[in-house]
């Protein structure tokens, strides 16, 4: 019995890693992906450690803060456990229930073998007559000498005579069947004097008995036959083919999830395929499109995403010609409006409106750059682009911004691989930024760096000695549309340090503010060197 248990356990056991596998399926609960834009790097109005800011819409739509409901195993891992989990519980069943099925028989035959030995004798008994008389036997105890001479017995067989007048036992088995105790020590011996028949464990089996009485009226003739069916051999021999069929049950689990997680690999591959098309999908690049193999449902769902790219596309490249026609429409009538403006007296009003002309100019061309910025040609870095020509160049852009108010904190020599025209726009709305918040002196930095990313490269930024950035305008900061508090400066439109954003973008780089309250902030951009880089350290200050 306890060999039962031992292998139905295992059975279940062989359950368990596949129970694991879909209770997580079922039990898992994490986030939903977030959006991958280009990392920012913040240092709150603190000071400190820079901090990593992903992008937020400039009008964020309500979010939920409930976690997403699912799991976080692969799709082909979970068809593999379903499939392991079927597999195993229809092996584990057949398992059992063959056990249970020959343990019924084993315990049948033992009946049968029991049952038949006690008709023999009692057959034997009531016709059978002495050889040496030829005349039925007198004595009870010649009759189980003749009896048990002529008796074939089965290896798991045996046969106790008790005569009751000697109180002596005596026994005959088989060649597996054990040798009893015939004592009244021995429990399962006065058991089975005391019933009739039976069944109980024994070694690894059971035993199985019936008794026959001869001349029970007769005190000197009076003996007990008992007849017994040990089952410890064939149960034993059963448990050896189970353990067989357990261990080829495992290698056919083993064989199942290596057939089926190569199966369920290529059945998934386009799901693949299009998890990975539509994680390169960006504005500047809608033109991937996916293969269509087959006509099942895969190929179908590969159709609709190809033609999502596509209205995608088309939507985009809408958009974009929509921007860059409005810009040269409206440029156009402004410019001739400024001249217009430009031909009379510079009243106090002409030049308020030459100013506003010139703010509505300047946003148009904000808004064409940031059009612009989404396609794969909007910056063109130039290698060997010396820093310190640089540099100067940056320098001369922001004095004329304004004038006598700036310095210049060089601290990197060499060459790199730069978009100098893109970087000097960038320079420019970051030197408006910083000359929004106040009319102290302002700093331009052109440094060597390390990123968020421990990529090394360079860094340009602007000091200025304003309030310094409130919270909410450093979780705003690099958005479209969206404005700090300004220093008793002119608003913006709110794109200048978006534009920044993808200049950074454009040349693989990262965003940057830092800002301690009252103090200034610093608000730059850094660019990661490549192997065509040739950067050393030097410090030089100017004006």
């Amino acid at each position: 019995m306890n060999t039962s248990r031992r292998i139905l356990a295992l059975a279940l056991l062989m359950l368990v890693p596949v129970a694991l596998a879909l209770a997580a399926e079922f039990m898992a609960v994490v986030p939903g992906p977030p959006a991958q834009p280009s990392p920012v790097y913040l240092t709150s109005s603190g000071g400190g450690e820079l901090i990593p800011m992903t992008s937020v819409p400039s009008s964020p739509p309500p979010m939920s803060t409930a976690p997403v409901s699912g799991s976080s195993v692969p799709a082909q891992l979970r068809i593999v456990a379903w499939m392991l989990f079927v597999v195993a519980l229809g092996l584990a069943s057949m398992i059992v229930s063959v056990r249970s099925t020959l343990m019924a028989d084993i315990s049948r035959s033992a009946n049968a073998d029991v049952a038949h030995e006690v008709k023999e004798l009692q057959n034997f008994a009531a016709t059978g007559v002495d050889p040496r008389t030829s005349q039925p036997f007198t004595s009870t105890t010649r009759l189980m000498e003749v009896y048990r001479d002529g008796q074939q017995l089965t290896d798991r067989e045996a046969v106790i005579v008790y005569n009751h007048a000697t109180g002596q036992a005596t026994q005959a088995s088989g060649a597996s069947a054990p040798t009893l105790d015939l004592t009244s020590t021995d429990p399962l011996f006065v058991k089975m004097l005391q019933s009739p028949s039976g069944a109980t464990g024994y070694g690894s089996g059971e035993v199985r008995w019936a008794r026959v009485e001869l001349e029970p009226d007769n005190p000197s003739q009076h003996l007990s036959v008992i007849t017994m069916s040990f089952t410890a051999s064939r149960v034993d021999q059963l448990n050896a083919t189970i353990w067989l069929m357990v261990g080829i049950s495992a290698a056919v689990l083993v064989l199942t999830g290596v057939v089926g997680l190569l199966v369920a690999r290529q059945i998934l591959r386009p799901l693949h395929d299009l998890r990975t098309a539509a994680a390169s999908v960006s504005t500047q690049d809608l033109s991937r499109r996916l293969p269509v193999k087959g006509r099942d449902d895969i190929a179908g769902l590969t159709e609709e995403f190809n033609g999502m790219l596509d209205r995608l596309q088309e939507a985009f490249d809408g958009q974009t010609q929509f921007v860059l026609r409005a810009h040269q429409e409206i440029s156009g009538p402004l410019a001739a409006m400024d001249e217009r403006l430009a031909a009379q007296p510079p009243t106090r009003t002409i030049l308020q409106q030459r100013h506003q002309i010139g703010e509505l100019q300047r946003v148009l061309d904000d808004l064409q750059s940031l059009t612009r910025a989404e396609r794969r040609d909007f910056a063109h870095p130039t290698p060997d682009v010396a820093v310190t020509e640089l540099a100067r160049t940056l320098l001369d852009d922001v004095e004329a911004m304004a004038p006598g108010r700036w310095s210049l904190d060089l601290r990197a020599r060499g060459t790199a691989t730069l978009d100098v025209e893109r970087l000097r726009q960038a320079t420019a709305h970051l030197a408006r930024n910083g000359l929004q918040h106040g009319d102290g002196p302002l700093t331009l930095t052109i440094a060597p760096t390390t990123d968020g990313y421990g990529r090394s490269g360079l860094e340009i930024s602007v000091t200025d000695e304003g309030p310094g950035l409130a919270d909410d305008d450093v979780d705003w900061l690099f958005e479209r549309f969206t404005h700090g508090e300004a220093g008793g400066g002119p608003r913006g439109a709110g794109l200048g340090l978006a534009i920044v954003r993808a200049i950074a973008d454009a040349h693989d780089g990262t965003v940057f503010a830092v800002s301690a309250s009252g103090q200034g902030a610093t608000v730059g951009l850094r660019i990661p060197a490549d192997d065509s880089w040739h950067l050393t350290s030097g410090e030089e200050a100017g004006s």
